[in-house]
């Protein structure tokens, strides 16, 4: 039904009317169509299948385009990053886990134009579940620090009831810990790998350096008790020992400072804290296998583009939690 006297919607002045489509402001002199029409020829769609044979079946872009030899390599890049605009854009419903959860989270580092970008990896676990469920990444410009992931979990999820958190022993992140009551669990993966080194033979220390890397997951695995007790009395005297480097005996007074939050799979079993954030780095190494194979990180919109698409392909990745019955 036409409406009588309808006013314009810039000057709510009178409008004259062109044919059944085309209206003019009577002051303004603008005009307009009643039924507007897309402009330009219709949107070429990419299947989804295009996107599950890259990011999940491990194929190039270069490979798929040779495989359509009506395509040119620069076309069906441009195709499949609309794809890309067109999957990441839609609102993602995250199905959280409900009850009490397990953050795991880890930072993957670039460098576009002299400047560092850090890449923010978290996934959320639940106690009984064997996998971990990624987010939405976060990419933040300059290094990493304790601001910066104070920031970034502010980005949580409202619904996701944390109770703990495994990550690296940063700086800041015992304060970010008791400040939102979490329970903090320090990877064990990042601190044997700083003790153990890549070439063993050539370290400083010798037979000493061997002792320590042994008696270092001694004090992270053992329970309570004597034997615990003649672990940690002995790493306080390696912590002197003149065969030892000034590094490595900072590194070592450091753990035995914070002993404690390495050992918090011990002190709340009902939690089945997993004792590395692995997952996440297993996570980091799959994004940057993918952004090498396809060459496709030229800066960060583009990586935050692809790493976004990856994981809502694959949110979820096996992540076991320590199991034993307390004493």
């Amino acid at each position: 039904m036409n409406t009588l006297h309808a006013k314009s919607p810039c000057c709510q002045a009178k409008i004259h009317r062109f044919g059944h489509r085309r209206r003019q402001c009577v002051l303004c002199k603008h005009t307009w169509s009643v039924r507007r029409k897309k402009r330009g020829r219709p949107r070429i769609r990419v299947s989804s299948q295009l996107l599950a044979q890259v990011f999940l079946e491990r194929n190039t872009l270069r490979n798929l385009a040779h495989r359509r030899s009506s395509l040119a390599l620069p076309t069906f890049r441009y195709r499949f990053r609309q794809a890309l605009h067109q999957w990441v854009s839609r609102p993602y419903p995250h199905h959280i886990p409900s009850g009490p959860l397990i953050l795991l989270a880890d930072a993957l580092w670039f460098r576009f134009k002299g400047r560092y970008w850090i890449l923010y990896l978290m996934a959320l676990k639940a106690r009984t579940s064997s996998s971990a469920l990624f987010l939405d990444p976060i990419l933040l410009p300059d290094k990493e620090g304790a601001f910066k992931w104070q920031y970034v979990f502010t980005r949580l999820p409202p619904q996701a009831h944390i109770q703990a958190i495994v990550v690296d022993n940063l700086n800041g992140m015992t304060k970010i810990a008791a400040h939102h009551r979490w329970v903090l669990q320090l990877c064990h993966f990042h601190l044997i790998m700083k003790f153990e080194g890549r070439h063993q033979r050539r370290l400083i220390g010798g037979h000493v350096r061997y002792e320590l890397f042994r008696l270092v997951r001694q004090a992270l695995e053992l329970p309570e008790g004597m034997q615990f007790q003649q672990c940690l009395a002995r790493l306080t005297v390696l912590a002197r020992h003149p065969a030892l480097s000034p590094r490595i005996q900072a590194m070592l007074r450091k753990l035995l400072k914070s002993l404690l939050y390495h050992r918090a799979y011990l002190h709340h079993p009902t939690l089945r804290l997993p004792t590395t954030n692995n997952a996440v780095e297993s996570m980091a190494g799959l994004i940057r296998d993918l952004l090498r194979r396809n060459r496709c990180a030229s800066n960060p919109q583009a990586l935050l583009l692809w790493a976004t698409a990856f994981i809502r392909m694959r949110p979820r990745i096996i992540c076991n939690g320590q199991h034993f019955q307390q004493i």
